[in-house]
């Protein structure tokens, strides 16, 4: 028995008192975990929702995603062979991309003359997001891309229609620009500009070659050329570039252009439509 008014004493009484709020605060963290995974999971599927137009963050609770999701198709597809997974190293339920894009078993290099979005390396196996209409046709495609900005890797969806061309949304869900510049990304006015109902942004030319490019001024319907063209954030010059650079790579050869083109064709065995 150690003698609490002693030094000896003091110290242990200490380190007693240390090894009881380590095991408090793991078991916390343990017993905290699941839901922290739930608020993630749910916090992505909005993401998704809000890129496809069926939630809207002012008006629209998150009680309501569980419900809303049943409308989504998460699809696990092969990038490199641009057609539906087959593997049991990952499945739809336990995806998580910022895990699996760090998984060398996973993930391809990118040839750097090729590497335009400056990430490196890329997951070979991912989810996509399908949203078919009322006949079973998909309607949209939700992709996830990332590229390097000025500061940060940014990490987004992009939706398209249904052609496979044509944009539907744009949203990035995670990133570390600067706020009032190139945290513009996240600017509710920009991202709409992607995606206009009456000139929204088409990232194939008539060759099928990715044609979109930055635009300094004022970009509106009637410039030339206006649905290869989006808006440059003012003073985020590098951001920008990282923002053409990503949808480049994400929609060519090394990303997802066969892909795209296979899901448009018919050409990927999918799930029958409920």
């Amino acid at each position: 028995m150690f003698q609490r008014d002693t030094v000896g004493g003091t110290f242990a009484i200490a380190a007693i008192l240390c090894v009881l709020c380590s095991v408090i605060v793991s078991a916390t963290a343990v017993g905290l975990r699941p839901v922290k995974e739930k608020n993630e999971q749910l916090a992505f599927q909005r993401e998704v929702l809000v890129v496809l137009g069926l939630f809207d963050k002012k008006k629209d609770g998150n009680d309501k995603i569980p419900e809303l999701f049943k409308q989504v198709e998460p699809l696990l597809v092969n990038i490199d062979e641009g057609k539906q997974a087959e593997t049991d190293k990952v499945s739809v339920e336990t995806f998580k991309l910022a895990e699996v894009s760090e998984n060398p078993e996973l993930t391809v290099p990118i040839p750097s003359e090729k590497d335009l979005a400056g990430i490196g390396h890329r997951e070979s196996i991912t989810v996509i997001y399908l949203l078919r209409d009322t006949s079973g046709k998909i309607d949209q495609i939700v992709l996830p891309i990332r590229g390097k900005g000025l500061w940060s890797t940014m990490w987004g969806l992009l939706a398209l229609d249904g052609d496979g061309k044509t944009v539907r949304g744009l949203t990035f869900y995670s990133d570390g620009e600067t706020p009032g510049l190139g945290g513009e990304i996240n600017n509710q006015r920009w991202k709409e500009s992607w995606a206009k109902a009456d000139c929204p942004k088409v990232l194939y030319d008539a060759s099928g070659n990715v044609q979109i490019s930055l635009y300094k001024g004022a970009l509106t319907c009637e410039t030339p050329n206006s649905e290869h063209l989006f808006e440059a954030l003012g003073g985020a010059t590098i951001t920008t570039r990282g923002v053409e650079s990503m949808m480049h790579y994400w929609l060519g050869d090394h990303g997802y252009k066969t892909l795209i083109g296979n899901l448009v064709s018919g050409n990927v065995q999918l799930a029958a439509a409920e």
